[in-house]
């Protein structure tokens, strides 16, 4: 398939420019296929219900399992370890082997791995198992929305971008909405063998769909060599590198307050695990307009880094209502509520910086793992680092220790972005 775009970085924006036609991709009116945009986009919100799909039973697993509190953050945790180690390097493999096959491969790689989690009574398999679907996870978002950037036209690309940024939210909160539907009658293995069955089915639908997309770019010889150049080229860029360490304090919050929400519903109100599970869903859903209207805010011309200090800020600030025992069930869990709705505008500003920060149009992709490897590194420390300081300090109280300070952290990389996206604006 010939090249229909070349990319130009532009700050706060990226536009494309066509190169040639393809029929593949684009009707003769040359618009964007909208239904192919949102079959990816679907794609991630699959691949996202292995993300929340263990909160609300981790508790269950723990008993059954014997685990500890800390040794169940981990199993959160643990999804991450791929994407940490290898997020920019499979951003270059995507590009050079073609985004459509990576895609594919991810989607089944995590029906794998669920499947074999649900048939393990062993703890070291649940965790390989977990390292299997991160895998997956980190495949499908390098390389769906690189292909949501090839088949978008440069007027779309801001709504597209915004919607690809609600995959994470969108899909988390629908399997924790559809978790008590399940483990009511097959537990937590049962909701593992579903989701490995909604995988496959979903990466069929994928595969169908995706037929034309099978090169997306010119054919490019991939060499181990290759990717490592790739790698340390877009990880040597200042611009890729504080994208990535900025949405690392983001998802160090944001998993390390929803992973273990659930489990502190259930011991301070005392609620059951269906009920505990539908409220943390509802916590997670709220980040989808919030991402929404992060795209929405910079498509009005707010800065990226302006929209980073605040919703670092005031996520920061929130946290002390959510952990703070005297104050009245209501108001922790409307903190909760606004802790991911302002959050989720962190997301979509810092998505759409990837094309704009990528040291070549090439390079998206490679951007992409590298933002991801960031969002990866936040959600490996986060739930750890809070179950550490719950049990060293004997009470959820000692938790906004955490927020405040991947906050902070946050706030000092935002004001370097916008040195650096002041002197893009000046060149």
């Amino acid at each position: 398939m010939p090249n229909r775009y070349c990319a130009k970085n532009v700050l706060g924006a990226t536009t494309l420019e066509r190169t040639s036609s393809d029929p593949q991709t684009a009707s003769s009116s040359e618009n964007t296929p909208w239904f192919l945009v949102l079959v990816l986009i679907g794609a991630g919100v699959v691949a996202s219900f292995q993300v929340g799909k263990a909160p609300p039973v981790l508790t269950a697993m723990r008993h059954e399992l014997g685990m500890s509190l800390f040794l169940g953050g981990w199993i959160l945790s643990t999804f991450n370890i791929i994407g940490l180690a290898l997020g920019s390097a499979s951003g270059a493999a995507s590009d050079g082997l073609g985004h459509r096959r990576v895609l594919v491969l991810g989607l089944s790689l995590q029906g794998l791995g669920s499947l074999c989690g649900g048939l393990t009574h062993q703890v070291p398999v649940l965790f390989m198992t977990r390292v299997l679907e991160g895998l997956g996870f980190l495949m499908v978002a390098v390389s769906a929305p690189s292909l949501i950037f090839m088949i978008t036209l440069s007027r779309d690309l801001r709504l597209a971008l915004a919607g690809w940024s609600c995959f994470l939210p969108a899909g988390a909160s629908a399997i924790m909405l559809i978790a008590p539907l399940v483990t009511d009658p097959y537990g937590w293995r049962g909701l593992w063998i579903l989701n490995a069955l909604i995988l496959g089915a979903y990466t069929l639908f994928t595969a169908a769909c995706t037929k034309g997309l099978s090169q997306t770019k010119g054919p490019r010889r991939i060499t181990p060599l290759k990717i490592v150049r790739d790698t340390v080229k877009t990880s040597t860029s200042i611009g890729p590198l504080l994208l990535a360490l900025i949405f690392s304090t983001y998802t160090m919050r944001w998993l390390g307050m929803m992973g273990f929400l659930p489990t502190l519903l259930m011991e301070e109100y005392s609620l059951t695990q269906n009920r505990a599970s539908v409220l943390t869903a509802l916590v997670v859903a709220v980040n989808v307009p919030g991402n929404l209207a992060g795209g929405w805010l910079m498509s009005k011309g707010a800065r990226r880094w302006q929209l980073i200090v605040a919703v670092s800020l005031i996520m920061g600030l929130l946290s002390l209502f959510i952990y703070a025992q005297g104050l009245p069930f209501m108001v922790r869990y409307s903190s909760c509520l606004l802790f991911t709705g302002i959050g989720g505008i962190l997301p979509a500003s810092l998505i759409s910086g990837a094309p704009v920060h990528a040291p070549s149009a090439d390079l998206v992709a490679t951007t992409n793992g590298l933002v991801m490897q960031g969002s990866q590194l936040g959600q490996l420390i986060g739930p750890p680092a809070l179950a550490y300081l719950v049990t060293a300090y004997g009470g959820w109280q000692a938790s906004p220790l955490l927020h405040i300070g991947s906050a902070v952290l946050g706030i000092l990389l935002a004001v370097w972005l916008a040195v650096l996206e002041r002197g893009k604006r000046e060149g």
